[in-house]
């Protein structure tokens, strides 16, 4: 009898073709697939830890003054793109085994479909600017939002992919060390007859109400001060009132107009999008930090987050396809 070898020992290919084809199963999330592979991707496996990763960034530049620097822009962007310097990277545990990485591998491409659409809203830095940004609440209502759309669609998809025959993500959601709770409730409610929509809803508020949110709400603010602090190099004779004129604030419901309307779930037309669980943190620590950052840069911020300027790869990628695909195609008659 021949004994498989353990799942740590698996080749990553082997290992990522099988999320591939799990992912590829649910058509929301085959469409990222598609992207992902035509942007460029890599996944790794490591053996510490039992969390994956997506991580987001903003490209920096000269100064786009000119229509001319702007045009160099596109043509390095595709040139370095095309090279395989800007792939989309995505680290998961080999100690969660085949269903623990099905789940998080779902959660993960999540982070790169947002990225696409800017939701992180990173700017890009260009030389000697201090670029349009989020002020620091905004930056924490971005992340978390980000993070608790990531984990109820994938909560949602691996309930539905089991009831279709494969099971694998759907027991990585509910052994989860973070989200079981969400996921076995989301189902309680699914079996006692509740909607869809209201159960999905129900797993999107509980989310916001989780220890867990005490983690993402410390980690925005920490990735905040790290950006603020890359937004401020080679930038002379700036003061905090130039600094306070570039911030820009957000609400959730603003993030949800860049989402596209055919990929907005039922269950977020039912969110109280003025409730303030969503839109300021609840952390006593955080909170004083952001007053403290307030108390420096002011409170009352443009609500025109229009203006900023997005630096993220993914986010650009797509745009400049789409533009590409756009003036390719054949007029009607």
């Amino acid at each position: 009898m021949q004994i498989s070898p353990p799942y740590i020992f698996e080749p990553s290919k082997k290992k990522r073709d099988r999320l591939l084809s799990f992912a590829m199963k649910d058509d929301f999330f085959a469409s990222i697939i598609h992207d992902l592979i035509d942007y460029g991707y890599e996944v790794k496996f490591s053996v510490f830890g039992t969390a994956g990763a997506y991580k987001p960034f903003a490209l920096s530049t000269e100064k786009l003054d000119t229509t001319h620097k702007k045009q160099q822009f596109i043509n390095g962007f595709w040139k370095i793109s095309e090279s395989g310097n800007m792939k989309a990277k995505i680290q998961l545990s080999s100690l969660l085994g085949a269903r623990g990485n099905a789940h998080n591998f779902l959660h993960e491409i999540m982070h790169f479909y947002q990225d696409m659409y800017g939701l992180y809203f990173l700017p890009l830095k260009e030389q000697g600017v201090f670029p349009i940004s989020l002020d620091a609440n905004s930056n924490i209502v971005s992340m978390l939002f980000c993070e608790a759309w990531a984990e109820i669609e994938t909560i949602r998809t691996c309930w539905a992919l089991a009831k279709k025959g494969d099971n694998s993500g759907w027991i990585g959601a509910i052994n989860s060390p973070d989200w079981k709770d969400l996921a076995k409730n989301y189902d309680y409610d699914l079996q006692s007859g509740v909607d869809e929509a209201k159960a999905a809803l129900n797993a999107f508020n509980s989310w916001y109400k989780s220890k867990q949110r005490l983690f993402y709400e410390m980690q925005a603010l920490k990735i905040y001060k790290i950006n603020f602090a890359r937004y401020l190099e080679d930038i002379k004779d700036v003061n905090d009132a130039q600094i306070s004129d570039n911030l820009r604030s957000l609400g959730l419901s603003d993030i949800l107009a860049f989402i596209p309307q055919n990929h907005i779930p039922k269950y977020f037309t039912q969110i109280d999008l003025s409730d303030e669980l969503f839109n300021k943190p609840i952390s006593a620590n955080i909170i004083k930090s952001v007053n403290e950052i307030e108390q420096k840069y002011g409170a009352e911020h443009s609500s025109n987050i229009q203006d900023i300027r997005c630096g993220s790869p993914p986010y650009i990628w797509k745009r400049l396809r789409n533009a590409e695909v756009q003036s390719s195609e054949v007029p009607p008659h």
